[in-house]
């Protein structure tokens, strides 16, 4: 196995059969890393974790994080299991670059994965209500957790955002249901005047006949 020299930080080797992700996550707080381990462990991934600073030149996108490879590793499953971690911890996903000799490189069989030190916070409201809907009017709670609660029922669900867009993740027991919402900023006229408002207009298609509440877009209107 051919082992490259390191530019900028450590030389890591290990069996490319075995993947190592060396994860590098001084920049999650202590819920975010706990999260972060157990989707590692549940996705039985390869990992070491990196308390080193993440180099200002992976921060480009805040909202995605870098995933360095050795040229000779495709290991796609690998990748869209990592993709799936990162989009739990509500990032978009992953940037995958190459080794090219900048900062950290490692050997084959090695990824180093680098979550963002700078992150755009978004503000999500605890409750959105049904907009442009044929159903009864219903209200969904968005928890801080991650979690999603139709009121008033039993059904919940996931969310994840990465402005503009929300996603509600449904699990009828026999699969994953998915539904996507653009947000858009505005003003709409109440009894008491002008008040700013934010609707989340479906992406998707509007058929769902197991979930009918992801075929209606959600609104909020501010009171201030």
């Amino acid at each position: 196995m051919r082992l490259w020299s390191l530019v900028g930080c450590v030389l890591l080797s290990a069996c490319s059969t075995h993947p190592v992700v060396h994860v590098f996550h001084s920049s999650l707080d202590d819920s975010e890393q706990k999260r972060l381990v157990s989707q590692l462990e549940q996705a039985n991934i390869n990992y070491v974790l990196n308390d080193l600073a993440v180099p200002a030149q992976y921060n480009s996108d805040s909202d995605t994080v870098r995933l360095n490879r050795f040229p000779a590793d495709q290991n796609d499953v690998l990748i869209a299991q990592l993709s799936e971690v990162v989009q739990a911890l509500g990032y978009s996903g992953l940037d995958v670059q190459e080794f090219n000799g900048e900062y950290h490189r490692f050997s084959e069989g090695n990824y180093g994965l680098y979550f963002p030190g700078e992150r755009t916070q978004v503000a999500l409201p605890e409750v959105v209500f049904s907009h442009n809907c044929a159903l009864d009017a219903f209200q969904i709670e968005l928890k801080a957790t991650g979690d999603w609660l139709l009121t008033g029922t039993m059904t919940q669900g996931k969310w994840l955002y990465n402005h503009p867009y929300l996603t509600l993740i449904w699990d009828s027991g026999q699969g994953a249901m998915q539904q996507a919402y653009q947000v858009t900023s505005h003003t709409v006229q109440t009894r008491f005047g002008e008040k700013p408002a934010a609707t989340y207009q479906v992406m998707g298609h509007r058929s769902y006949a197991a979930i009918p509440i992801f075929n209606c877009d959600l609104q909020v209107i501010y009171a201030e």
